[in-house]
């Protein structure tokens, strides 16, 4: 009879201080708690009673950045668990089990944010809880005020958020839930109201992502084989999220302090530096980490050491949450926001001077970090495919940079209020920079440096497809009320340029032929859709040349001292809407014409 033997695990999994990480996950919560309420009592943010004005009373005073608090976490939870489920592999139980611990925190994400709904009310009105309460109508009145109704759209995103959904659509929920808040909240009191939005749009999600995925590997990875494979993939993705944490807090410090001096002369000041110095420490566990323990994990030793690091680290980042928290509580230095240059427009615009457009600029983070990803992950595709043409990656970092002076210079600055602007910045968007991007041929590039081939979706590469997308946008665009909403706020006017954006990435892609599609296009639907693109921008510039006033009450009202007359701006934009793209397209095309022929014969 043939001996058996006890089947034993494997030495990675075993005598590691699993134990201990509830021990530690309370003992960040703790440490969380008592850093906020250190910072509410430092802050001033919670302040004695004045005899005689209404008050919410300490519940609402002391219970709503608690909940914030509890908010917050359930949120970094939510959207770090559902990355970590992306980062392993697909047939890893750890990943079924992050998809599973998601839903449970986004239920109570939800719960949390309908609380913070009730508190949020009590402090505006304000009014005592017992007695908001008491009042149905008076939680109703919720629904008209712009704080509130931004939790109300978190809460139908968490619901998603923990839905049955497939992980990646349940993380665009969780995302987008975190950016509410953010559009009415804290930064809506700075002065430069667009970039202080953006900043800390910028700063939430990224957090979410480091945070959240650092204390989903910890708790659902620590055991497992895969940990080897999901952190490095982890370690570069915390990289990443640390830089862009770093550039949105600068950002955000910047539009809230009107001196260096406030740094160390205000409350305010001295808590940001306080988060820098929580930032320093971040990174050093970071380059702990990169150092000690990423490479070598499946060891047993390494793993023990990385445990034992994370756990140090995740306690770090919830009392820097909490810090967080209390900071958003703590009103700033006075003179650092309020008055705004420019009411409607948001942000103080110059006196418009031909010249300006090359001159003026501001740093939206949000813009920065998303052409900043592309432009780092095509040199590092480069270095990794070996040998690759620099007229490519010319043609790439050229398109990334008009996009940059389109969205950050003096045409991004002035696109909101003279059309001439506007419609620059949408031609070279729409147009000129997907063109050079797309004989870029980034997917060629990504398929040889990490050998894997992808051709993208195949309905939105279809000719027939974009020839109705394209001209139906811009009809859209400028015959509805779009325009002078998108114009009108700054997450309208992001999200309708990126959207442009992407269309026009996909137009060029299937028109310039460089990278591969999911099928073969036929010359003559290319040369069709080229046609139709060419025609829309004839037609627009026709009518803005032509037509009627396009968005006049919104532009009379922002237009900075300088600029044309509305109608001859709107002349101005007609004739840049015509006849720029015209160069682009013809070059275009005389690229395409002997593949053309070729084909035809």
């Amino acid at each position: 009879m043939a001996r058996t033997y006890p089947i034993e695990r494997p030495a990675t999994v075993r005598a590691f201080p699993f134990r201990a990480v509830p021990v530690h996950a309370g003992a960040a919560v703790a440490a969380g708690v008592v850093v906020l309420l250190a910072v509410l009592r430092f802050g001033g943010a919670v302040r004695p009673e004045i005899p005689g004005l209404p008050t919410a009373g300490p519940v609402t005073a002391w219970g709503l950045p608690l909940a914030r608090f509890c908010y917050d976490l359930c949120a970094v939870g939510c959207v770090g668990t559902l990355t970590a489920a992306l980062l392993a592999p697909a047939a890893s139980p750890e990943s079924a089990a992050c998809r599973r611990a998601a839903g449970r925190w986004a239920l109570g994400w939800a719960l949390f944010t309908a609380l913070s709904y009730v508190l949020t009310l009590s402090n505006l009105i304000p009014l005592p809880v017992g007695d908001l309460l008491a009042a149905p109508d008076l939680l109703e009145f919720g629904t008209s005020i712009p704080q509130t109704q931004a939790l109300l759209v978190v809460l139908a995103a968490t619901v998603v958020a923990a839905a049955r959904l497939p992980a990646a659509i349940r993380l665009a929920a969780a995302v987008f839930a975190l950016l509410p808040p953010a559009y009415v909240g804290h930064a809506a009191s700075a002065g430069d109201h667009d970039i202080a939005v953006s900043a800390l749009m910028s700063h939430l999600v990224p957090v979410s992502v480091w945070v959240g995925g650092l204390a989903a590997v910890l708790i659902h990875f620590r055991r497992s084989d895969d940990l080897a494979v999901v952190l490095p993939r982890f370690s570069t993705l915390a990289l990443c999220c640390f830089a862009a944490v770093a550039v949105s807090g600068a950002a955000s410090a910047w539009v809230r302090l009107s001196a260096p001096s406030d740094l160390w002369r205000s409350d305010y000041g001295l808590l940001l530096l306080a988060k820098v110095a929580v930032l320093a420490i971040l990174g050093l566990f970071g380059w702990n980490h990169r150092r000690r323990t990423v490479a070598g994990v499946a060891d047993r030793t390494v793993r023990r050491t990385f445990v034992r690091l994370a756990a140090g680290e995740v306690t770090v980042m919830v009392a820097a949450i909490g810090l967080a928290v209390g900071l958003s509580r703590t009103p700033p230095p006075p003179g650092s926001g309020g008055g705004h240059g420019q009411l409607a427009l948001e942000y103080a615009l110059a006196p418009f001077t031909p010249g300006a457009l090359l001159t003026e600029f501001r740093l939206d983070p949000t813009v920065l970090l998303l052409l900043a990803l592309p432009a780092a992950a095509y040199v590092v595709g480069a270095r990794r495919a070996g040998p690759w043409p620099a007229g490519r990656a010319l043609a790439w970092h050229a398109g990334l940079a008009l996009a940059a002076w389109a969205l950050l210079g003096g045409v991004g600055s002035y696109s909101r209020a003279m059309l001439s602007a506007q419609a620059l910045q949408h031609i070279v968007l729409t147009v000129v920079a997907p063109l050079l991007l797309s004989l870029g041929a980034p997917l060629t590039l990504a398929a040889r440096a990490f050998r894997h081939e992808h051709a993208g979706p195949g309905l939105l590469t279809r000719p027939v497809v974009l020839t109705a997308v394209y001209p139906v946008s811009f009809l859209l665009l400028y015959a509805t009320p779009w325009l002078p909403w998108s114009l009108s706020g700054y997450a309208p006017h992001l999200l309708t340029e990126l959207l442009f954006f992407g269309i026009g990435l996909l137009v060029f892609r299937v028109v310039a032929a460089v990278d591969p599609l999911p099928g073969p296009v036929p010359w003559a639907d290319r040369a069709r859709l080229l046609a139709a693109v060419t025609a829309v921008h004839l037609a627009l510039g026709a009518f803005l040349l032509l037509g009627p006033a396009v968005a006049a009450d919104w532009l009379s009202l922002v237009a900075p001292p300088g600029a044309p007359g509305i109608l001859a701006d709107q002349r101005l934009a007609g004739a840049v809407s015509m006849l720029l793209p015209l160069p682009a397209l013809a070059l275009l095309a005389v690229r395409m014409a002997p593949v053309l022929a070729r084909d035809g014969r």
